[in-house]
């Protein structure tokens, strides 16, 4: 048990820099180590810890809860949650809502004229069913618009094969033609030995991604393997990746080329910039065709045409959030919020990544006022944007509502696929875990869920509300396509799982009436430093 307690103070201790480091999944830069606990051990311990923690990091205290009062609220939120849960499963719109995001509107790059077309349909379908709601928009530099991409093999054999540029990358001067340069890079003074040498040359960067085999618990795993053992598979940072691509947009090379790590020809997305254009032109092959060429210059010289299209907007464009809000009958101005993130990449249809997520969240909202309810909290909902560039959507909305973070009293983010969830993350928040449980045990009842977990993913919108010091959480969920869906070309409306899907909608309209009607509020921790 010492061993235990240590290990959880020492994650304690560093919590305030681990929200630090948070950024979005997009990036594919997180990852902690797990904590492997029994959910009593784990209440044990997270109740030790709360007695001494108050000079590692500033929370509310929390009032002691008598047995009586704990068994009337579980009974009473019990039979709550299988109202919202029968609900749903008699009247759900959400697979309507879905086709319609998917199919009529389309992928929702943020920026793009199809991402504010979803902005003002999913505020329209707030109102019409009957809750109170709102756009707040902010501005990006620069809207980037995808061209028609080629690449061709010239030697040692001919080949055409696909390649997809980078969300904002720049566009090369025309077809470019050149010798393939394979450059490993592990840290940023490996690129010290190619100093001088990558003028105009087209760049593999590092060798061919190790893809998992195995079939992974949850979908977050699907997409970022988590190290296996002791060992720790090195990964730079936000700031050393800028700082990389910057190093080497100074040696001027032609094109960088990255392996999309998935099977199948299917092609990968992501940035590597803040809605501006790339240093360098860059590009997805996908993993044969990346593997292939690699083989090929292993040998021998492989020489290969690129050409990039993409362009950007002149100037800045809007993005906006769309909130809904149901008021509280009792604390108005304590929020309860729920999130998902409606801009998408935009190879696909964005269903998976993340209609499902956002149009779940306007089911729990449609759900929670056709019941006719009054929450004693306000519960919000919030569909995001630009969460696939690091998160610009749930920074303004921190931003515009600063004074109000003291009462934001939880929030709660659905980002990772059409897959039954089946946890929740604690995300370090170990001094909510005696609340937190209170909250959770009926909708283990009702949504049959795995104990809490002590796993910290720090992955989406809900990390600039962890920063700002609010106890905010993450679903976890079951694979279901995602390793192959995300971001890529595959990621469309048939993908979808109807009945998992709207299970996830039930539980986040029950798990945000559980946390309104608890009658003390969950405790804030430090707001992360420089935030």
């Amino acid at each position: 048990m010492n061993v235990v307690l240590k290990r959880l103070d020492r994650y304690n201790r560093q919590f305030p820099e681990s929200v630090r480091v948070g950024v979005s999944k997009s990036m594919n830069l997180r990852y902690f180590v797990l904590i492997k606990l029994s959910v009593r051990f784990y209440l044990l311990s997270a109740l030790l810890l709360a007695s001494f923690s108050a000079g590692v990091m500033a929370q509310t205290p929390v009032p002691a809860r008598t047995d009586d009062a704990k068994k009337t609220y579980k009974a009473a939120m019990e039979d709550a949650d299988q109202k919202i849960a029968d609900e749903v499963k008699s009247h759900s719109e959400l697979m309507k809502n879905l086709e319609h995001l998917t199919t009529e509107i389309g992928p929702r790059l943020t920026g793009s004229k199809q991402m504010q077309q979803a902005s003002d349909w999913t505020l329209k379908r707030f109102h019409d069913y009957g809750i109170d709601a709102h756009l707040e928009t902010t501005e990006i530099p620069h809207a980037y618009y995808r061209g028609v991409d080629t690449a061709e093999i010239t030697a040692p054999i001919e080949r055409h094969i696909g390649v997809r540029a980078l969300g904002w990358s720049k566009a090369t001067p025309g077809e470019i033609s050149g010798q393939v340069a394979v450059v490993k890079m592990d840290s940023l003074d490996d690129l010290a030995r190619f100093k001088g040498k990558l003028k105009g040359a087209i760049i593999l960067l590092n060798k061919p991604a190790e893809i998992p085999t195995e079939p992974e618990e949850n979908a977050y795993d699907a997409v970022i393997a988590p190290d296996k053992g002791l060992s720790k598979a090195l990964r730079l940072g936000f700031q050393e990746r800028m700082k990389m691509m910057a190093m080497i947009g100074q040696e001027q090379p032609g094109v960088l080329l990255l392996d999309s790590g998935k099977t199948d020809n299917l092609f990968n997305m992501s940035a590597f910039s803040r809605y501006q254009p790339s240093e360098v032109p860059l590009g997805f092959l996908t993993h044969e065709d990346f593997s292939l060429i690699y083989r090929l210059a292993a040998v021998g010289p492989v020489s290969l045409k690129v050409n990039l299209t993409g362009t950007f907007s002149p100037g800045p464009v809007p993005a906006s959030i769309t909130v809904g809000e149901i008021k509280g009958s009792e604390f108005p101005d304590e929020r309860v919020i729920i999130g998902g993130h409606l801009d998408s990449w935009d190879l696909g249809q964005g269903a998976l990544d993340n209609g499902t997520g956002s149009m779940a969240v306007l089911e729990a909202a449609r759900t929670l006022k056709a019941l006719g309810w009054k929450p004693k909290r306000t519960i919000t909902f919030i569909l995001f944007t630009g969460e696939e560039q690091g998160g610009v959507g749930a920074d303004a909305f921190m931003k515009n509502h600063a004074s109000e973070i003291p009462k934001m009293d939880a929030a709660l983010v659905h980002d990772t696929g059409t897959g039954k969830v089946f946890s929740i993350a604690l995300e370090n928040l170990y001094e909510t875990a005696p609340l937190m449980g209170e909250i959770y045990e009926p909708l283990r009842e009702v949504f049959d869920l795995q104990p809490l977990s002590t796993r910290y993913f720090g992955s989406s919108d809900h990390v600039a509300f962890l920063r700002a010091g609010v106890p905010s959480y993450f679903c976890i969920q079951k694979p279901a396509h995602y390793r192959e869906a995300h971001h890529s070309q595959t990621d469309t409306f048939d993908k979808v799982i109807p009945d998992e899907i709207n299970e996830g909608a039930a539980l986040l309209a029950a798990w945000a009436w559980n946390v309104s009607e608890m009658p003390v509020a969950l405790p804030h921790h430090a707001a992360a430093a420089g935030r």
